[in-house]
């Protein structure tokens, strides 16, 4: 069973928390999983619904004059319940986006306070960050359904980052401490460890960090046929996601967008043009109106992490970030490297420099920096004086630090090495093949 860093942070919630905790992320990511591992281990009763399935458990929370105790008295009529003490017992609901009534209910449940409620979804990002405006009305003798943000502990999970698929491949976690201490001390990390390490990372590229390909791919280590099969069944998901989730004409456009990220990507800039969605492309300049809510649909479903162009490099980043300039990335970079298919499997396992891995390798670079918890960025200037191009910047205690990512074997980067002139960059960070080494010029190498 593959250890996960949400494990822990169920247990604070447990210690700390007195809200219901909401948890979401897309699909497949091993939510139901680690919840009901952690219900099991850590409460003496445990309690779970799928509300996308359970018809009955969803007519609980219908009436919505119901109090807290009409709720807990139903639900455990329907568990066959006899204990009236619950106060230990974890209350699991699952697919909530798809019932109104027992979404609204969290915001009872935190204000009683007496019952542990965890709810989760995989739509819970588009449901959270609906506009107001598209919310159901009620009117008459029916309510407008709570609200519950604001009574909810809100927790983004997300699909394996580097470290968990290290721990998944056995790797002692002394080692992986080393390597941390390492780039905190910006010295090198011992040779043998450090290839080991890269070898690992470009298997992680290709896997990537869903569950079920990381598992598939542990059972056969010699081939990432599994994995790249269960990717493709992820893929389908998504599409049925696409399907289910929207309607009428905008079925085809977000499933348009989705397929375009890879070839987005794969342009020199990588910025998102809505001209390339469809088979079209023909430039249309009303494409932005066309496609908008489409990619925000993504965005809120977890599918794509959207890095912002910035004004000018300076702290804090998110005031000087241009809401219409992006690029998107895949959430998850085996998917990415699944949509590009069986070449770009074998240049990343072989490191084939001839086959074109800037997209794959920025891509496993900002999903890194999304799941450390960065708000992440990228900075372009193609005109004028000063012009340069920095792939990833991210805002640090000690103010701003640019990120140039080299997949190649050059490490020539003439944008980075000027950065600090116009802008006031704390760090310069190269990461490339080799060893941790801080050049003349200042400009600190990582792997």
């Amino acid at each position: 069973m593959l250890e996960r860093k949400a494990y822990a942070r169920l247990l604070e919630w447990k210690a700390e928390g007195k809200k219901p905790l909401l948890v979401y992320g897309q699909r497949q990511i091993g939510k139901t999983y680690i919840i009901e591992k952690f219900a099991k281990e850590n409460y003496s009763g445990y309690v779970y619904a799928d509300l996308s399935k359970d018809a009955e458990f969803r007519s609980v929370f219908e009436d919505h004059n119901l109090s807290i105790d009409d709720i807990m008295l139903s639900i455990r009529t329907l568990r066959s319940i006899e204990a009236e003490d619950l106060t230990d017992t974890l209350f699991f609901f699952d697919e909530v986006q798809d019932c109104d009534a027992a979404f609204s209910a969290l915001k009872l449940f935190a204000l009683d306070g007496r019952y542990s409620v965890i709810a989760s979804g995989s739509m819970l990002g588009v449901r959270i960050n609906a506009k107001e405006s598209k919310k159901t009305v009620r009117d008459g003798s029916e309510k407008k359904p709570l609200s519950p943000m604001g009574y909810v502990e809100p927790y983004v999970m997300r699909s394996l980052d580097f470290e968990e698929f290290l721990w998944s491949q056995g790797i002692p976690k002394d080692s992986i401490a080393e390597v941390r201490r390492c780039i905190g001390a910006r010295t090198p990390i011992p040779e043998a460890i450090c290839q080991r390490f890269a070898e690992l990372y470009r298997r992680y590229m290709i896997v990537g960090g869903m569950p079920a390909a990381v598992e598939a791919f542990n059972s056969d280590r010699e081939t990432y046929s599994k994995a790249m099969s269960v990717l493709g069944e992820i893929l389908a998901l998504v599409g049925q996601d696409i399907n289910r989730y929207n309607s009428g004409i905008d079925v085809v456009k977000t499933m348009e967008c989705f397929e375009s990220i890879p070839r987005q990507l794969s342009k020199t800039n990588k910025r998102f043009h809505y001209s390339e969605v469809g088979k079209k492309g023909d430039g249309s300049r009303r494409s932005a109106d066309v496609y908008a809510g489409n990619l925000l649909w993504i965005k809120n479903a977890g599918y794509g992490n959207f890095i912002y162009a910035l004004n000018q490099i300076a702290v804090p980043l998110t005031g000087q970030s241009k809401p219409d300039v992006f690029r998107i990335y895949m959430s998850d970079t085996g998917i990415l490297t699944r949509m590009y298919g069986g070449g770009a499997v074998i240049a990343i396992h072989s490191s084939e420099y001839a086959y074109n891995l800037g997209a794959i390798t920025e891509n496993a670079i900002a999903d890194g920096l999304v799941k450390s918890g960065f708000d992440t960025f990228y900075y372009q200037k193609k005109n004028g004086d000063g012009r340069m191009g920095i792939d990833f910047v991210i805002e640090v205690p000690s103010g701003a630090m640019a990120v140039e990512v080299k997949s190649g074997k050059t490490r020539d980067s003439p944008s980075i090495s000027v950065v600090n002139g116009p802008f006031d960059v704390r760090y310069r960070v190269m990461l490339e093949n080799g060893n941790i080494f801080t050049g003349p010029d200042g400009i600190i190498h990582m792997p």
